[in-house]
């Protein structure tokens, strides 16, 4: 939880003409490390059985008693527990946000998250040297035995996030049968689809590694008769015909305006005339809010720290797909994620 200055704090600081801000930002490293050794250990699991004093719960997790009341002591000043006459308990945002039960769970997302910031980013200015990564992220992934796991449940997190809102936002056509989820990996945003529409079968296409996740996503939501799994890479496979939606989901910011094009092309040729396409990621210069537009601009980095590639702009991504047979090109704009947008196209008719 950010760290938020109370009104004296903030006249001492804009008495000092902020010079002291940089400090709340070496603050928000550590509340967010906090954190991530919090869920590790097992702390807010352990406190969703009710409240508990330091010494139980360090029983309880298997750590140093010491070590846990400063743990404790820290996760309580930032807002992710509750202290009452030396007993802890979990905030109503923890308990929404930080459970593996809770259908809001983003503990998910907090190994991805960390392995960023803590140690793909520790070679961030050697990627900036060279105008290339450092180390590539598939690099990254081959050298981490659990890297694929840890992936997916990140962008399972972010899905959870924005699903629901995606597909009440997306109208698709009443006699749209079949849809297509190109590098759809965990296979959320076709089961939501499905779910939604009673008619609707779809088709997860990634890389065998990568649709592990989905097959137990699938199978756990009983939807096995109604989406199918396709292994292949999108670069070198047919992606198959006759589709009348395809998803393009956190894809076009991994390559640059060359291979956007090709792939888009591909999804063209897989749908029918008149079939839609659509596209999410985080677009560049649509952001609103100061939040959105930080967090565009330092995934950009991300992506290109990772991927040495960038976000791309609604302009860019509305003319590749004028480039390859698509018409009624239109952004749509999530609220539950900042920086995240949705671009609708429609193939040709012919």
């Amino acid at each position: 939880m950010p760290i938020v200055p109370n009104f004296v704090e903030r006249l001492f600081l804009l008495k000092l003409n902020q010079g002291p801000g940089l400090i709340l930002d070496f603050l928000g490293a550590q509340v967010f490390r906090t954190l991530c050794v919090a869920v590790k250990l097992g702390v807010f699991e352990t406190l969703s059985n009710g409240p508990m004093s330091s010494p139980d719960i360090a029983r309880q997790i298997k750590t140093d008693e010491r070590g846990t009341t400063l743990l404790l002591e820290a996760l309580e000043a930032i807002g992710y527990v509750d202290e009452k006459q030396a007993r802890y308990r979990n905030t109503p945002m923890t308990t929404k946000w930080l459970l593996r039960n809770s259908p809001n769970s983003l503990v998910g997302a907090l190994p991805f998250l960390e392995s960023m910031v803590f140690e793909r980013w520790g070679c961030l200015d050697e990627s900036i040297r060279r105008g290339r990564p450092a180390v590539y992220g598939s690099e990254w992934l081959e050298q981490h035995p659990d890297g694929w796991r840890i992936y997916q449940e990140g962008m399972m997190a972010v899905a959870k996030m924005t699903a629901d809102e995606v597909v009440g936002k997306v109208k698709l056509q009443p006699n749209a049968s079949r849809l297509l989820d190109v590098g759809g990996n965990h296979g959320l945003y076709s089961i939501k689809f499905c779910c939604r529409y009673p008619s609707l079968s779809a088709t997860v296409f990634d890389l065998p590694q990568a649709l592990e996740v989905a097959r137990e996503n699938i199978s756990a939501e009983k939807m096995d008769e109604r989406i199918g799994l396709r292994e292949g890479d999108f670069w070198t496979d047919p992606l198959g015909t006759g589709y009348d939606i395809a998803l393009v989901f956190n894809i076009l910011h991994a390559f640059l305006p060359d291979k956007n094009t090709e792939l888009l092309h591909k999804v063209a040729n897989a749908l029918n005339p008149g079939g839609l396409v659509i596209i999410m990621d985080q677009i560049a210069g649509k952001a609103s809010g100061t939040t959105a537009k930080a967090l565009v601009r330092l995934q950009a980095m991300n992506y290109f720290n990772d991927l040495g590639a960038r976000t791309c702009a609604f302009h860019e991504i509305a003319a590749w797909l004028t480039k390859t047979g698509f018409t009624y090109t239109r952004l749509i704009r999530l609220r539950g994620t900042p920086g995240f947008a949705l671009v609708q196209g429609r193939k040709t008719q012919k």
